[in-house]
């Protein structure tokens, strides 16, 4: 069973089938007469995981149905959960029975739902709740085999379906981004509408409305970038008719230009974070000089595992990659990219006497709520030195982007070591990536021996020979015997050689 692990399925002692077992809850204790849902799905894994995700979807449904009723709902999910109702009845979802007996059941159980709503005198039923008439109407005729017009609620419903972010924190803040943008766009046009139906006028309406409630034009851009991802999907996939009337939607112009929005940071600004970082917890002084010398984005330094640091190498580095529990801005953003300087006596302490390669490098700082947290402890002292709101921890990507500019570093050198994309065509197509070497090079180069890192032209011997010198000083002083790093296997997690080296020499 342990390599067909899903939700509610357990593998029966008896004959070793794959049966799906869920409790009944107890809001459905009126319409479900059985303490438990149950189905067997097959007696092979192939078979029990082609019926499971239908079934499961069914449940899912029924116990929705149980918790929020059927009222509420767009018609398309109204459908959804009354056919699963009929389902979990043996009834046929779309007709009012196969036969006399089935039809027979389902007038008597509807009866028994709104029976007690007829006056005895006219005849006429008075006051039934709309979730009892649409269950009653269900059983006495079966829903619909067309499927309703998608609305907005079930374009965005199953924009999350498809587009889902893999990771836990970042699928939380995807689902509250748009639970908002589809709120947003409803009370604007007055309705949970179909797709269809959808005009340039109500596109205009909420542009509008998000305008007079003084938001920002580049927040209006990315929620009209959202409703508009969300209708051409449905339109692709939905049979959503109409058009799109949010792809050509006029916005209202940025009042500053993209480029602006976020700036370099001043030099003393990123001192006094030094400072103010100094004789503190290590670790967020650690991240600081990571973003300030390798320009790489605050959660890709966050995240990072101590096998992805290599300071036992010629030329040390980390690598940034994607992982299970791990996502990229891009693919281009998967690289390596060289430690030099303060980075590389950082990168030596994260990892010294740490000998899981899987560790987090920053543990306060990784998985969920992590990078919220690095980024209020970061701007918090960044706001004590200035009130400029285009000052943030991602501004040392543009610190690092000047430097490369001022010293005129090959254009796709300077892309590789920030994980932008290639412009595109032949730039893109041809070629392989830039090496190690060159993107050390020219790191040293724009740092210029920025906070003591190497001067260009100034590296010295390499990284193993180095070491070897080192060590050969360790066991002539007997201060200990320290192993071999030069010309070893190359490895995640630094040897002690390596620590000592670069927590006494600064290279």
């Amino acid at each position: 069973m342990r390599s067909f692990e899903v939700k509610h399925v357990q593998v029966s002692k008896r004959d070793g089938a794959y049966v799906y077992r869920r409790r009944v809850p107890v809001s459905l204790a009126g319409l479900i007469e059985k303490p438990h849902f149950i189905k067997t799905l097959g007696h092979t894994e192939a078979e029990a995981l082609i019926a499971y995700g239908r079934y499961h979807q069914e449940v899912e449904h029924i116990i929705a149905l149980g918790r929020n009723g059927v009222t509420g709902l767009s018609p398309r999910e109204q459908q959804e959960r009354l056919k699963a109702l009929l389902r979990e009845w043996g009834a046929d979802p779309t007709g009012p029975g196969r036969d006399d007996n089935e039809q027979t059941w389902r007038g008597e159980a509807a009866a028994k739902l709104v029976d007690r709503y007829q006056d005895p005198h006219t005849g006429r039923y008075e006051g039934v709740p709309e979730a009892d008439a649409a269950i009653a109407a269900a059983l006495l005729g079966g829903v619909s085999k067309e499927a309703p017009e998608p609305t907005i609620r079930d374009a965005f419903k199953f924009y999350l379906e498809e587009n889902a972010k893999a990771l836990p924190e970042q699928r939380k803040k995807q689902e509250q981004r748009l639970a908002r943008a589809e709120l947003q766009l409803i009370a604007a046009v007055g309705e949970d509408k179909p797709i269809s139906k959808l005009t340039k006028e109500d596109a205009r309406k909420w542009r509008n409305m998000r305008v007079v409630a003084g938001k920002a034009p580049e927040t209006v851009r990315r929620e009209r970038n959202d409703i508009c991802a969300v209708i051409a999907l449905a339109r692709s996939e939905l049979d959503a008719a109409g058009i799109n009337p949010f792809s050509e939607l006029i916005l209202p112009k940025a009042k500053v230009s993209r480029q602006k929005q976020r700036v370099a940071l001043p030099p003393e600004v990123v001192e006094g974070v030094y400072n103010a970082l100094s004789g503190q917890r290590r670790d967020l002084l650690q991240i600081w000089t990571l973003l300030d010398f390798t320009g790489a984005r605050p959660s890709e330094i966050s995240q990072l595992q101590v096998g992805e640091i290599i300071v036992d190498h010629p030329i040390p580095h980390v690598v940034i990659q994607e992982r299970d529990d791990r996502t990229l801005k891009t693919s281009w953003s998967t690289r390596e990219v060289p430690l030099v300087g303060a980075a590389l006596q950082a990168a030596a302490q994260v990892v010294r006497g740490v000998n899981d390669p899987t560790a987090p490098a920053f543990p306060r700082f990784y998985g969920e709520g992590g990078m919220d947290r690095l980024s209020q402890a970061l701007k918090r002292r960044i706001r004590a030195l200035t009130k400029d709101k285009r000052h943030v921890p991602y501004s040392l990507r543009h610190n690092m982007k000047d430097r490369m500019r001022a010293k005129e570093i090959f254009q796709d050198t300077a892309r590789a070591i920030q994980g932008h994309a290639y412009t595109g065509g032949e730039d893109a197509a041809y070629g392989g990536p830039a090496s190690l070497e060159q993107k050390r090079d020219a790191l040293v180069k724009a740092l210029g021996g920025y906070r003591e890192s190497p001067k260009e032209g100034g590296l010295g011997p390499q990284f193993g020979d180095l070491c070897k010198r080192r060590e050969a000083q360790c066991r002539k002083a007997a201060v200990r015997s320290l192993p071999k790093c030069a010309g070893s296997k190359l490895n995640s997690v630094a040897s002690p050689c390596t620590v000592h080296c670069f927590e006494s020499l600064r290279c």
